[in-house]
């Protein structure tokens, strides 16, 4: 097995400048994301509600990114440059750590390539960038999980052998661990099928296979004891599983397998369609390259292996709904497989188009996530201040400040942004309520029976059994005619004997 490579000069200048160009071009989407600010989608929103202190767990999510975030409020206020720069410097973490482990298995100009094959699958480049939280986490632990297998690899083929490398994997796995649950669809697949190749099986089925396992466990015991001692708060998205489907002249045993099929063609069209334009000019040998590299069928193997563990809960809790962004790690082996095999077929032209295509999309990305802030009626656009200020006026004078809970993150997360001495509840059980809390501000709800809920969920009990009427907020656009609103449901609710 032949993988490692010898790193000239010019390699490491070439490694260097891609480093350069990766810290800029974060950055740049850290600063554009700063200035332009702009109302905060679901999942930044979230941050606002839950990650304003450390705790072991925050409900559905595992808890690191909330760590991560915490941290940021906690140097720099609840502001816009603090959910910018976490994201922002874990998604070049992911590129750079990725970049850092190819190019000790294959040559400089190759592991460019294949890293930026991430820039490929829009779960990664576009919804990483626009929305992502706990996903960017997760990423980053993939990159470092690649290093690290990339490392070792390295080092066997040099006839050495490193113990440092399986505390770092412990290290990996168990950060990894308690970014997102799906993280586990990378390390494990790759574990697994590393029996089938045995040059790859004596690197990695080692006794101190067993260190990396007791690292992994101690990081992972406090976070997965709290998931044990708390099941309804860690399980209580589970009902997104059960989304209705369109595919309802399927067997319902089959409409989870089928959905997470093509939930994966679909995560991995834009680098499918770019590899077979890459071999266009090969003509009728498009499809001529020959069989695939030991690394290449590795993650390859490990993707479909992956799939294969995926489909098993799928079809025995009959799970009709599974998103792309859950499959990330699938598709990440598929792109560096797929990557590892058609890149060292295609001649030093074609890949310095590949790389201008690359500098387009990023361009592109960068311009296109910037025109979703200043303009267009979506959620990031959307005028919450005014909000704020409808549930104002409608607070009796004096009162104290209420909490506002609603289907999702949204609305409390932008309005805690916006007023800091407000509570923000999650829609989910969970959360700090204040003793003397006087009112909550159901958001977004105008169903009685919903609203009765929300409330039950979190323990609070209305002053009267009549709620009194929903309001409606018509609130409009940052940048949009004053014609383009949207009405947003509330109601105001005292509560008897305070928050009890």
């Amino acid at each position: 097995m032949t993988m490692t490579r010898a790193q000239t000069s010019h390699d490491r200048r070439d490694a260097n400048v891609f480093y350069l160009i990766l810290f800029a071009y974060f950055a740049v989407h850290t600063v554009l994301r700063t200035l332009l600010g702009g109302t905060f989608e679901y999942d930044e929103a979230e941050m606002f509600v839950l990650a304003q202190d450390y705790r072991l767990g925050y409900g559905p999510q595992t808890p690191l990114y909330n760590w991560f975030q915490a941290l940021a409020f906690d140097l720099f206020g609840p502001t816009t440059f603090a959910i910018a720069l976490p994201k922002n410097i874990l998604l070049f973490a992911t590129y750079a750590l990725t970049f850092d482990g190819l190019r000790r298995l294959v040559s400089v100009r190759l592991a460019i390539v294949i890293t930026l094959s991430l820039l490929l699958l829009p779960n990664v480049s576009w919804e990483g960038q626009r929305a992502g939280s706990h996903s960017i986490a997760m990423l980053a632990l993939i990159g470092a999980t690649l290093n690290v297998f990339a490392r070792r690899l390295a080092a066997a083929e040099k006839g050495e052998h490193a113990l440092a490398h399986a505390a770092l994997l412990g290290l990996a796995l168990g950060l990894g661990g308690i970014t997102k649950y799906n993280y586990w669809l990378f390390p494990l697949p790759l574990l697994l099928t590393a029996g089938v190749f045995p040059e790859v099986r004596r690197v990695f089925w080692r006794k101190d296979l067993l260190l990396t396992l007791v690292i992994a466990c101690a990081i992972l015991a406090l976070p997965m004891g709290w998931i044990l001692t708390h099941p309804d708060m860690a399980t209580s998205t589970s009902e997104t599983l059960y989304r209705p489907s369109d595919l309802t002249a399927l067997p319902r045993s089959l409409i989870g397998v089928t959905t997470m099929l093509l939930e994966t063609l679909a995560g991995l069209i834009l680098l499918l369609l770019t590899l077979i334009c890459l071999r266009l000019p090969y003509g009728r040998r498009i499809f001529a390259i020959g069989p695939a590299p030991l690394l290449a069928r590795w993650m390859l193997l490990s993707g479909l292996a992956g799939l294969a563990i995926v489909a098993v809960p799928v079809i025995g809790f009959g799970v009709t709904d599974v998103q792309a962004r859950w499959l990330i790690p699938l598709l990440i082996s598929f792109a560096f497989g797929l990557m590892l095999w058609v890149a060292p077929t295609l001649s030093p032209r074609i890949l310095r188009n590949f790389l201008r295509f690359c500098a387009c999309l990023a361009l592109l990305i960068i311009v296109a996530i910037a025109d979703t802030r200043l303009r267009g009626a979506g959620s990031d656009s959307l005028d919450i201040e005014a909000l704020a200020q409808r549930i104002e006026q409608d607070l009796p004078e004096g009162a104290m400040p209420p909490a506002v809970v609603s289907f999702n993150f949204y609305y409390p997360g932008n309005l805690k942004y916006l007023r800091p001495s407000w509570t923000a509840l999650p829609a989910q059980p969970g959360g700090s309520i204040p003793e003397n809390l006087e009112r909550i501000v159901v958001i977004g709800i105008d169903e009685p029976e919903k609203i009765a809920r929300k409330l039950a969920i979190h323990g609070l009990t209305p002053e009267t059994t009549e709620l009194g009427p929903v309001t409606m907020a018509t609130l409009p656009y940052r940048f949009e005619d004053p014609d383009v609103t949207r009405d947003v449901p509330y109601i105001i609710i005292p509560l008897k004997n305070g928050a009890r």
